[in-house]
């Protein structure tokens, strides 16, 4: 007869052993033990519920991956459309989009008065699907009201979509487990989370470059007998599309990543799977007829530049060489680096552990495994190299560079689990120390998170009517509290043993494994926590202040429609989308603005007028005998006022006086 641990017999022989023999069994039962995967079952909750049984029969990935599916949604879609559009990108972008439904020509975009040939045509033809399907461009006189829910919608699935296919990836090539926590951790990244709610071209491109990432990676280095010609095919569409999207980073980057990996480990071999003939065929077929018909078109922008020398020579060469737009032009690398901290909380705790990771990295892979880590680094390492070079630099540029390091920060948060803490001491406390200061700066200047994806960053924020810093705090430090109290709580229990002199003041011979649940599972929440109230709460109050619907919903319903509206020395987009393109351009350089004394001898009885909050007085003493009247001014960058014409003939300056400064936001 075997005796076996599940015996009743057995269980009672401990008492038999002698204390070496004790703690030895205390030990081994201490050390992590083999778990199964996760989701291999369903909880039994799940199983009670009739309408959730349909799971029962499908795959743990399969279920993961609708579960991520749902967790995208919930933290992407509320309230996604309750919010006008951020200046100036939103709306720039915006009315090109509408421009091409009102003119009926969807294959050159026109902003204004002239053509524009600084971005591709795939993020408008999304932003004008989503019009269409919501008609935004209806006969009413202001823009519908779920336009922004229709031209955002897209863009978040297409968030959603990446950060899905890269869990498959992960799922296939690293572990279940890695890919799960580092799936999480891309959903809720505030960078990620804002952006998602953002309808400008970076999400899009993200998501369709780890789209493409995924099924390059599934390809080229999983050695299953599972047929591939799918994902390859799917690879090359992402290509096609995220070129029609950004332009040459959507090749160039996967093909650098994928040249150098071959480069280094030799194994030019892999090549043969990628059918390249075949793959370059679908992504000239996506791509190609629109280039080619730019390419060959003779209109010129506002800057009497053709689409070549706009978009390719402006836009790819003199953005990374000398600077274009950019608040930060030829900022050292540390700039990402910094940005990246914010970006990422409050992940930034396993950045230490991330770069322990690195060690492991091999440049000779052996397995699907290693071969998948060295692939994640060099994407990491030569996107950041893209876009530390380069002389032009906005915070969100780290976008494309973020889902690698933070499967990174997933490997060593499995390590984490199934190590322990005291293991891992060092990358602990340094992810700690991390940690309070990223969280230190947040909560202190709350003013980061917006700076991640707006265009001005000397905007004023607005603290006095939205000041998150005390939810911060707390959030912040009680996740790290509630973190490590397992620890802290034993370690008081051992300092007070030692006091009283007990016999248990040594080490446990064992750390129990809910000491490294707690602290991984806090560090899960945190991040949760701060996603729901970042893109549910924080940016819902912060978009009255950097939109001007509610300025033009008050204008519409305050106004009749031979009532017109200018904007007064400012640039910022909105005005132009928000009024369908019939605002009068005043006091601003350059055609097609006007000067406010033929805007005020125009046709109206009252004129109105949208003017920044520091250049009010300047418009006040601009009108002379003319009443302005404000009224809305809640906006702290903007303020609506209206102007009725004295008895006597208007006295109004020709030609006011230039303000200090730019006027506006440049394209």
């Amino acid at each position: 007869m075997f005796w076996t641990s599940r015996s009743p017999l057995a269980a009672g022989r401990t008492a038999c052993y002698g204390r070496e023999e004790s703690m030895a069994r205390l030990e081994k039962n201490a050390d992590p033990q083999p778990q199964t995967e996760w989701a291999e079952t369903l909880p039994g909750f799940v199983r009670e519920v009739s309408w959730l049984r349909w799971l029962l029969p499908l795959s743990a990935e399969r279920r993961l991956t609708i579960g991520f599916v749902v967790l995208a949604a919930l933290l992407y879609v509320p309230w996604l459309g309750a919010t006008g559009f951020w200046d100036p990108w939103e709306p720039h972008y915006g009315e090109v989009a509408r421009e091409m439904i009102a003119r009926g020509d969807y294959i050159h975009p026109w902003w204004e008065s002239a053509w524009f040939f600084s971005k591709p045509a795939l993020d408008l033809w999304l932003m004008a699907a989503g019009m269409l399907a919501v008609n935004a461009n209806g006969p009413d006189r202001f823009v519908g009201v779920f336009t922004e829910w229709g031209v955002r919608l897209p863009y978040a699935a297409i968030t959603a979509m990446g950060a899905v296919l890269l869990f498959i990836m992960a799922d296939r090539l690293l572990t279940r487990r890695s890919a799960v926590i580092g799936t999480i951790a891309i959903l809720t990244s505030p960078l990620f989370v804002f952006l998602a709610r953002q309808a400008v071209p970076d999400p899009v491109f993200v998501g369709l470059l780890e789209g493409a990432m995924a099924c390059l990676m599934i390809v080229l280095l999983d050695d299953t007998d599972e047929p591939h010609h799918g994902w390859a095919a799917a690879f090359y569409c992402f290509v096609g599309f995220a070129t029609l999207s950004k332009g040459l980073l959507g090749f160039a980057l996967p093909g650098a990543v994928t040249l150098v990996y071959c480069v280094i480990t030799g194994e030019w071999h892999r090549l043969r799977r990628l059918h390249l003939a075949a793959g370059s065929l679908i992504v000239l077929l996506i791509c190609a007829p629109w280039y080619g018909t730019m390419f060959a078109f003779d209109g010129r922008d506002d800057e009497g530049k053709t689409f070549f020398e706009r978009f390719i020579i402006h836009d790819h060469f003199k953005r990374l060489a000398l600077g274009v737009h950019t608040t930060t032009p030829g900022g050292t690398f540390t700039y990402f680096v910094e940005q990246i901290g914010f970006d990422c909380f409050p992940w930034v705790f396993a950045f230490p552990g991330a770069a322990a990771m690195l060690t492991r990295v091999r440049v000779r892979p052996q397995s699907a495994r290693e071969r998948a880590m060295l692939f994640l680094l060099l994407w990491f390492l030569i996107g950041f190299a893209v876009f530390a070079f380069s002389a032009t630099k906005f915070h969100h540029y780290a976008l494309p560079v973020l889902a690698p390091l933070l499967f990174f920060c997933a490997l060593w948060v499995e390590r984490l689990l199934a190590e322990g803490l005291w293991a891992n001491a060092g990358p602990i406390f340094a992810g700690a120390l991390l940690y309070a200061l990223v969280a230190h700066d947040l909560a202190l200047t709350p003013k980061h998170l917006t700076d991640m994806f707006v265009y001005n960053y000397d905007r004023p924020y607005p603290d006095k009517e939205t000041d998150p810093r005390q939810i911060f705090t707390v959030l912040f430090y009680a996740g790290a509290a509630v973190a490590f109290s397992p620890w802290i709580f034993d370690r008081l229990a051992q300092l007070w043993r030692w006091a009283r002199r007990k016999p248990a003041a040594a080490v446990a011979a064992g750390e129990p494994p809910q000491d490294r649940n707690v602290a991984v599972w806090s560090l899960v929440a945190v991040a949760l926590a701060f996603a729901v109230f970042c893109g549910w709460f924080h940016w819902r109050r912060l978009s009255p202040h950097w939109t001007q619907r509610d300025l033009f919903w008050e204008y519409y319903h305050q106004s009749t429609p031979e009532e017109p509206i200018a904007a007064y020395q400012m640039n910022w987009r909105g005005e132009t989308f928000y009024s369908r393109n019939t605002v009068r351009q005043v006091g601003r350089p350059g055609a097609p603005a006007a000067t406010l004394a033929d805007f005020m001898n125009g046709p109206g009885q009252r004129k109105w007028f949208l003017v920044e909050q520091s250049r009010l007085n300047g418009l006040r003493q601009a009108l002379g005998g003319a009443r302005l009247k404000v009224v809305e001014s809640r906006n702290n960058k903007f303020v609506l006022a209206v102007a009725e014409r004295a008895e006597e003939k208007s006295t109004i300056e020709a030609q006011p006086e230039k303000p200090p400064g730019p006027i506006g936001a440049p394209p």
